[in-house]
């Protein structure tokens, strides 16, 4: 791979982080907000962190440089780069508008609803713009919104997580739901890596085996189990091991998230 290459796609990387912590974080909480009880303050901070997720990919967006030639991706149309940026001004602005809501005493979850749906046509308009062909298109915009979900999720989660030290008393039903979420999107994550291997998209046997199998080892199998541990934990009200399970477990999805970009947008390979 040229270095020219290994290089431009940091940039891709550090959007996939970004924007995932943002639409990842809003979906959790909206789903907290339809299905569990959970205090003001850590909806309201959970919100806001992910709006300021949301600006920074933003950021990011308008810094994303052009693929070269050789690059695995394509380049965007100057109108899908317009709309993506511009639906991630509207997932920041939505998320501060989220976050009033709450502090006045209600659940914002119309406002929030909005938002998850502009974060998920962002990573649409960035699969759409991206793909070189049909088929790497879908493949990518699934990669996008499961990272997007894991990531985002494992990040409430922790949060949540570390919001039962400051709050003792509040019942453990939030943090078991969101284990439970976080647990399945990352199973479907390993579903998808043997789909990807299947289809031929996948990098085993490719000579990318030693990155895909850290990306299976320490960014989907480690995941699972610590995501395991931190709800058997939380189901017995430990929540300072549970909180510090969550911790590592958001380190082992972020390092996941990041093997699993950089290896698409530097080689073309889906794992």
């Amino acid at each position: 791979m040229p270095a020219e290459i290994v290089v431009r796609s940091l940039a891709f990387i550090n959007w996939v982080v970004l924007t995932g912590l943002s639409v990842g974080s809003l979906g959790a909480i909206l789903l907290l907000t339809y299905r569990s009880e959970s205090t003001r303050g850590f909806r309201g901070f959970a919100v806001f962190a992910s709006g300021g997720w949301a600006f920074l990919a933003w950021l990011a967006d308008g810094a994303l440089p052009t693929p070269p030639v050789g690059a695995p991706i394509s380049v965007a149309a100057p109108e899908i780069d317009a709309v993506r940026r511009l639906l991630l001004v509207v997932v920041a602005s939505l998320a501060v508008i989220w976050t009033l809501r709450i502090a006045a005493g209600g659940d914002g979850r119309r406002i929030g609803t909005l938002a998850v749906a502009g974060g998920v046509g962002a990573l649409l308009l960035g699969a759409v713009g991206w793909g070189a062909t049909p088929l790497l298109t879908v493949a990518l915009a699934m990669q996008l919104l499961v990272l997007a979900a894991v990531t985002g999720g494992a990040f409430a989660a922790m949060v949540l997580a570390h919001w039962y030290l400051v709050t003792p008393k509040l019942p453990e039903a939030p943090l078991l739901l969101l284990s439970r979420a976080l647990g399945a999107g990352i199973v479907v994550q390993i579903a998808l890596f043997v789909l990807w291997q299947i289809a031929g998209l996948g990098g085993l046997g490719s000579g990318w085996d030693f990155f895909a199998i850290l990306r299976l080892t320490i960014g989907l199998v480690f995941p699972a189990l610590l995501t395991y541990a931190g709800w058997r934990t939380a189901q017995s009200r430990s929540m300072e091991s549970a909180t510090g399970l969550l911790y590592i477990d958001l380190g082992a999805v972020a390092t996941g998230t990041i093997l699993a970009a950089g290896l698409f947008f530097g080689a073309g390979i889906l794992v």
